[in-house]
């Protein structure tokens, strides 16, 4: 679990203001196990942190409230950042500027948005002195969406529930090609699929059993979203693609041959080949955007 240490540094772009980091994540495995009574999926996933983020600034100000200055998505009030920020600050005392610098795809399977609300959750914290826990921010995290609590965990770990349970783990692999085929595929209309599979039998996956796991919305994917099935097929030339979440990004682990991506799938999906980390940039500020 992540400690104390100072999670935000000078901002680049608000003059006064600091910056933290909201890094992607990976699924390397999803198994559905089950299902509640109240329609959440149960899950065991492992989750790996990659060294590529988007960055929130933000500077308090002595206006009271939430001012998004910049709103990449154009969500208003229904964007997780300022969601999160309205579940730890008192409006009528608090004031607080929040830029989004966004890097990371919008509905592509790497946590985005779920990492840009814990990011703000965690520094809000610390900007003002709220004492809130890392668990209490956890609980406040999972209102807002299953995947918002393991970015407040912040290192690498196998997950289940509905994916707000941890055991620390160091899963294997050291750099990742990611390719974004710039389609956004509705974690919703997967999970609510009659196609789904939902009763892979639970189990502990550990670091050297990956090649015993899957991602069980990965078939009903590439069924539904032709484009993916064919980028999964060309992507075999560099390693073991997989979906990450839902998708639609597709990753390989330790690819082969990294440096040709671009120039073999570059016309259908935007590559980017980063490294795997252990623990979130949130924690340890240390990659670039």
């Amino acid at each position: 679990m992540a400690g104390h240490h100072q999670v935000t540094q000078p901002s680049t772009l608000l003059e006064g203001g600091v910056q933290a980091a909201a890094p992607a994540k990976i699924n390397r495995f999803l198994h559905i196990v089950g299902r509640r009574a109240d329609g959440y999926h149960l899950l065991e996933t492992g989750f790996q942190f990659v060294q590529w983020c988007d960055w929130i600034h933000f500077r308090p100000t002595e206006i009271p409230g939430i001012h998004l200055l910049h709103d990449p998505l154009g969500l208003g009030e229904q964007n997780l950042v300022f969601q999160a920020a309205a579940q730890v600050l008192d409006q009528t005392s608090h004031g607080v500027e929040i830029l989004i610098e966004k890097h990371l795809p919008s509905g592509g399977g790497l946590g985005g948005g779920s990492s840009d609300a814990a990011t703000t959750l965690v520094a809000l914290n610390e900007i003002f002195h709220l004492g809130q826990s890392n668990e209490a921010l956890q609980s406040i995290g999972l209102r807002l969406g299953a995947d918002v609590p393991v970015f407040i965990f912040g290192s690498s770990c196998f997950a289940k529930g509905v994916g707000e349970k941890f055991t620390e783990m160091h899963w294997p692999g050291t750099q990742v090609l990611i390719a974004d085929p710039q389609i956004h595929v509705s974690t919703q209309t997967i999970f609510q699929h009659p196609k789904l599979t939902r009763d892979t039998p639970s189990c502990r996956i550990r670091a050297s059993q990956l090649d015993t796991t899957h991602n069980d919305c990965e078939s009903l994917v590439r069924d539904i979203y032709p484009a993916i099935d064919r980028l999964i097929d060309q992507l075999q030339v560099f390693g073991e693609p997989r979906l990450t979440g839902t998708g639609g990004c597709v990753f390989v682990v330790d690819p082969v041959n990294a440096d040709l991506a671009e120039a073999i799938i570059g016309d259908v999906a935007t590559v980017q080949v980063g490294l795997l980390s252990h623990r979130s940039m949130l924690y340890t500020c240390d990659a670039n955007a």
